[in-house]
């Protein structure tokens, strides 16, 4: 009556398991719960930009994808209207738009004036690591503790690493690092975002997945945050 259920998780030890294989064991096994609770939204976040929308195609292909995963019924024609309609009295100027999609399948966005950017934009690393398993970290909702809880205060935006010090992703967008002249990103498997614009830079050969450690950090020429919103941004640790 309280909507409320208690299920245990659990797995069997053996003698060379590891407290990190655990842990990704439980996030697996705990999944179809946090499915069928599903108190959360699926997000796009767009540029609007003199009337027109930044990759719109690439966004609304993720926002399906992640559909699909969850189980969220959504319709592309609805989605495309409500997107229509968020762009009356915006033909000018720069704009954030929000595109939220909720378990039901209703759609509805939010627009915000799109702050200007300043770079280099400072960046933190965080001091605790994500479980690269973790479900949520390859799909875009609106439930973030796992980045709120790693954010440094007082930085443009943060750096993830995964439990066997691998880097992943900032909280908003995704990590580029320019090493010996060529510039590579995280792979999906270290446990990140498919962001719209990574997906678009792979897609035209501008960059290079692969898996990069704090020490290729150390010795990058330069750093990169990237979204679909921003677009390239040169970074700084702070």
């Amino acid at each position: 009556a309280q909507g409320r259920a208690r299920c245990g998780i659990g797995s069997g030890i053996t003698l060379d398991a590891s407290a990190e294989g655990e842990w990704a064991e439980w996030l697996v096994k705990r999944r179809f719960l946090l499915r069928a609770s599903a108190d959360f939204e699926l997000i796009e976040t767009l540029r609007l930009e003199k009337g027109t929308y930044w990759l719109l195609e690439r966004h609304l292909a993720r926002l399906g994808a992640s559909a699909d995963h969850f189980g969220f019924p959504w319709r592309e024609d609805s989605i495309r209207a409500a997107l229509a309609a968020a762009t009356a009295g915006r033909e000018a100027g720069q704009w954030r738009t929000r595109l939220l999609l909720d378990r039901e399948g209703q759609c509805r966005t939010e627009v915000f004036v799109l702050s200007p950017d300043t770079e280099p934009a400072s960046i933190a690393l965080a001091t605790t690591p994500v479980a690269s398993g973790h479900e949520f970290l390859r799909h875009k909702t609106t439930r973030r503790q796992i980045y709120e809880d790693r954010a440094v205060p007082g930085v443009f935006d943060t750096l993830l690493w995964n439990e066997r010090g691998e880097l992943t992703e900032f909280t908003r967008g995704n990590l580029v690092l320019e090493i010996d002249g060529r510039l590579l990103t995280p792979s999906l498997a270290c446990g990140l975002l498919p962001g719209v614009m990574r997906a678009e830079l792979l897609a035209r050969g501008e960059i290079t997945e692969a898996v990069l450690t704090k020490r290729d950090l150390a010795r990058a020429s330069r750093v990169w945050f990237i979204n679909s919103l921003r677009g390239r941004l040169s970074a700084r640790l702070a």
